[in-house]
């Protein structure tokens, strides 16, 4: 059960926001975020409205329904973007309003755990980049531990019968979800994935899709895309070589489904996480 609330910690570090920080979100934003405003004030655009980020406070934010970004002068924020590893908690957060705050002393977001994000990101250069290979191990349990008090605050916030009605759906199509896991860089056959629950494809799919608003192939896609992210922010893997180890042969077709999913090529990927 407590795989289900396994996180995988995309990219952070600490930004200076200006003008330039506004724009349209893109596909690589698909994302859950954690912004913790230190000075100045900005603003996002989701798809249920507008809010203020504000110091002082703690957010989260969906980036899966953020529209648009703002920063009319400055913002200064630390950040992190993280992604469930399992559907189940990937629906949880789903049902979750976009954006959700908390004063950020009473949730632990202290300036002493901003600190620790900075140790985690940022190069003795001082350059802000995503997670260090050195970070102590003290640092990556604090800031997991951080983001799952956060995910408990907000879990504790769903109506009860999210999970009742949730849950018997959800174990009946665990097998399938649990290999799709195990072998998503495979891009196993929707045939051998309803086999581990005994269900024709056809029904198979339908049951996914209504059930995670995602069909079992764009999920696959997506575990491929989180992980070579997640690579590319974190190793010094070359392109050709992170497209091996996420399923693809070939790291030209790589590249392009990288760039048609998430809106910029990996290697651009890796330039903005390497810069900001």
């Amino acid at each position: 059960m407590l795989d289900n609330y396994k996180l995988i910690v995309l990219a952070g570090g600490f930004h200076h926001c200006d003008p330039s920080w506004s724009r349209t979100i893109t596909g690589i934003e698909r994302c859950y975020k954690i912004y913790i405003p230190t000075a100045g004030a900005a603003s996002i655009i989701t798809d249920t409205g507008e809010f203020p980020l504000r110091v002082g406070l703690v957010y989260f934010i969906s980036g899966f329904r953020l529209k648009t970004q703002r920063c009319p002068s400055r913002m200064d924020v630390h950040w992190l973007h993280f992604m469930p590893e399992s559907l189940y908690l990937r629906y949880l957060l789903d049902q979750a309003p976009p954006v959700q705050h908390w004063p950020r002393e009473d949730e632990g977001w202290t300036a002493d755990a901003c600190r620790e994000i900075n140790r985690m990101f940022t190069p003795a250069a001082e350059r802000l980049q995503p997670p260090r290979e050195d970070t102590p191990p003290s640092t990556a349990c604090r800031i997991q531990g951080l983001l799952l008090t956060t995910v408990s605050k907000l879990l504790r916030s769903l109506d009860a019968t999210t999970l009742e009605d949730f849950q018997p759906h959800y174990y009946q199509l665990k097998p399938a979800l649990d290999y799709m896991q195990s072998y998503y860089q495979h891009n196993p056959s929707l045939q051998e994935i309803a086999a581990r629950v005994h269900l024709a494809p056809t029904y198979f799919h339908r049951q996914f899709s209504s059930l995670f608003s995602i069909s079992p192939f764009q999920y696959m896609l997506n575990q491929r895309l989180n992980r070579a992210r997640q690579l590319l922010s974190s190793t010094s893997l070359s392109i050709k070589e992170i497209a091996a180890t996420v399923g693809y042969d070939n790291s030209l077709y790589f590249s392009r489904v990288f760039t048609t999913q998430l809106g910029i090529p990996p290697s651009h990927y890796r330039a903005m996480n390497a810069e900001m």
